[in-house]
């Protein structure tokens, strides 16, 4: 390359000039100004560009590429239906919860699960004797109305009289011994109020007496301190000018100690510190004397005082008591005069005969006595719980020795089971939550029902009466039944809004029990003898709805309206007819034999997308 980019100096003096550089040299030039890394990139740049040009020339113009049958299909009438579909359990839908309808302790339990009973069958037994206890009871008030009743149409009787009679005296004889106990209880009264009193009035005397002997006892302990205190303030002081005067005569032969110490003071002589021992001693004896006196003052009359609080304490208790036993006394005197008064106005009344009102009156309670009587014999009937229908028994949740909760029974319920299985053993095993709440629950196996879930927009479209198929894939056996219950309480599962909806089966087949696994296709809408379309063929986008019609080996795409949505296909109300042909979307490659006509979104060599 070197000698190739190399020129040629020209020679002086010639005439000739050098030739003008060539296209092809002008780029060698400029490739050989570039540094290396441009070069570089310059060539990648190149082979890049070639190698896209290749590639779209392989995709697009390439004769070979394979190619996708288009599908088609014609615009008929048929019935376009929409269904909603679901999965549950089978369950009774003539299920019977069975209670006791009152308490008492279970003593017998005569099926159990699985078993076959008939309308009347006795189920279990409770222990009877309160029940009968209240059958006597009612029975013996049932009899004294009648008798009542016979005496009020006939009169009192002699026996009659004469009780009332008696009951007089009776009453006479309370009023005389309630007046004789509130007798009584005033003298009581009297003789405690003068007693205590009286005991009262003997402490205040003896707290008196004590405080006026303490007090002179105190004042004589003083006296003779003061006394004391005079004397041996005498004594100490005729000591001591008793030792001055000894101490003074003898001073002038005295001399000073040989330590130079001076001699005792007159009053530190012998006899003055005698007398002055004795004062003190005999002065703190006197003041000993006078605190004992003052202290047993104070433990006396503390004492006195207590007496007096204490005969004023009984004082108040005792006639408090004697008073609330004259306020009894005296309401027992007016208990037993009303008594008096009532037992005159019995004899009064069963003097006379009775009036027709009273005779009716005496009648009702003849008839309230019998209802009575009735509802006691049906609490002892009760004691005995018995099938209301022919059926399978489901649950039995109760047991011998336990007590029976007295409730109302024959309610019927409908609700599926989250077990599987067939035949009424299996399903009395499985079946407790679906069975209601009872003592006994006995289901007819012959009205079985399925309860689905179903999602909040499909529930929007099932009505009470729509048909439904039941499958059971265990046995393999189809049914046929309805929409009965469309329970409005929704529940959730997921995020899902849920609605339970029951289908009952017109017949039940054979071998599907309580609790075998259903699936339900109900038929929630339908149109008939209906233009319909494959729902593949029609793209939505909002309210508009398109089809793509094939007539003449042209494609188009027309605006259709659309009526029902079933589950596979749609009805058309409008924008085709009966026959025409409908492209349906492919999968992918280029259309066999499609075009692209005018006012169409398709293109040579791209799939046409369904809706």
């Amino acid at each position: 390359m070197s000698e190739m980019m190399t020129t040629e100096i020209p020679v002086q003096g010639s005439a000739a000039p050098p030739p003008p550089p060539s296209r092809w040299g002008k780029l060698r030039a400029r490739f050989d100004s570039m540094t290396p890394r441009a070069r570089w990139l310059n060539l990648i740049l190149a082979l890049l560009l070639i190698l896209a040009i290749v590639l779209a020339f392989t995709l697009i113009g390439n004769p070979s590429t394979p190619t996708v049958a288009v599908r088609t299909v014609a615009v008929t009438r048929a019935t376009v239906t929409s269904s909603v579909t679901g999965s549950g359990n089978a369950a009774s839908s003539a299920s019977t919860p069975v209670s006791f309808q009152t308490a008492g302790t279970v003593t017998a339990v005569n099926v159990k699960a699985g078993d076959t009973v008939t309308l009347g069958e006795v189920l279990a037994t409770i222990d009877p004797t309160s029940s009968k206890a209240s059958l006597r009871t009612a029975q013996a008030q049932l009899d004294s109305a009648k008798a009542a009743l016979g005496q009020a149409a006939s009169g009192p009787t002699a026996v009659k009289k004469q009780q009332d009679q008696q009951a007089i005296t009776t009453a006479q004889q309370g009023v005389a011994n309630a007046n004789a106990a509130v007798t009584a209880a005033q003298n009581q009264l009297a003789l405690d109020t003068t007693s205590t009193a009286s005991a009262i009035d003997n402490a205040q005397t003896k707290f008196n007496d004590d405080k006026d002997s303490t007090n002179t006892a105190v004042a004589n302990a003083q006296a003779k301190e003061r006394s004391d205190e005079n004397t041996q303030n005498v004594a100490v002081s005729n000591a001591e000018a008793s030792c001055n005067v000894v101490q003074t005569s003898a001073a002038p032969s005295m001399a000073p100690s040989a330590a130079g110490q001076s001699l005792p003071a007159p009053t530190d002589c012998a006899a003055a510190k005698s007398a002055r021992a004795t004062r003190d001693a005999t002065l703190q004896s006197d003041r000993q004397a006078i605190t004992t006196a003052e202290e047993s003052q104070q433990t006396t009359l503390d004492l006195d005082q207590q007496a007096i609080t204490t005969a004023q304490q009984t004082q108040s208790s005792t006639l408090l008591k004697d008073n609330t036993t004259i306020a009894t006394d005296k309401q027992q005197v007016t208990t037993a005069q009303g008594q008096v008064t009532t037992a005159q106005l019995t004899a009064q009344a069963d003097l006379h005969p009775e009036t027709p009102d009273q005779i009716a009156q005496a009648k009702a309670q003849v008839d309230q006595a019998q209802v009575q009587v009735d509802t006691a014999q049906n609490g002892v009937d009760e004691t005995e719980l018995k099938a209301p229908q022919t059926g399978v028994v489901l649950v039995v949740s109760g047991k011998v020795g336990e007590s029976s909760s007295g409730g109302s029974g024959g309610s019927s319920s409908t609700s599926s089971s989250g077990s599987t299985g067939s035949g009424a053993a299996s399903a009395a095993s499985s079946s407790a939550t679906s069975a209601g709440s009872g003592f006994v629950t006995i289901a007819n196996l012959s009205q079985l029902a399925v309860t689905a879930n179903i999602a909040e927009a499909d529930a929007a479209k099932i009505k009470l009466g729509q048909t439904a198929t039941v499958t059971f894939p265990a046995t393999n056996q189809t049914a046929t039944g309805s929409v009965t219950q469309i329970t409005p309480q929704s529940t959730v599962t997921n995020n899902v809004v849920l609605y339970p909806v029951q289908v009952s089966l017109d017949t039940a087949p054979p071998g599907v029990g309580i609790g075998s696994t259903a699936s339900l296709t109900i038929a929630a809408a339908a149109a008939t003898d209906v233009l319909s379309a494959p729902n593949l063929a029609i793209t939505s986008l909002g309210n508009r709805h398109t089809v793509t019609v094939r007539r003449n080996g042209t494609d188009t795409t027309v605006p259709v309206d659309i009526g029902l949505v079933g589950d596979t296909t749609t009805e058309i109300t409008s924008g085709v007819q009966e026959g025409d042909v409908l492209v349906l979307p492919s999968t992918g490659g280029t259309a066999t034999g499609s075009t692209t006509p005018s006012g169409t979104n398709s293109g040579a060599g791209f799939p046409r997308t369904g809706g």
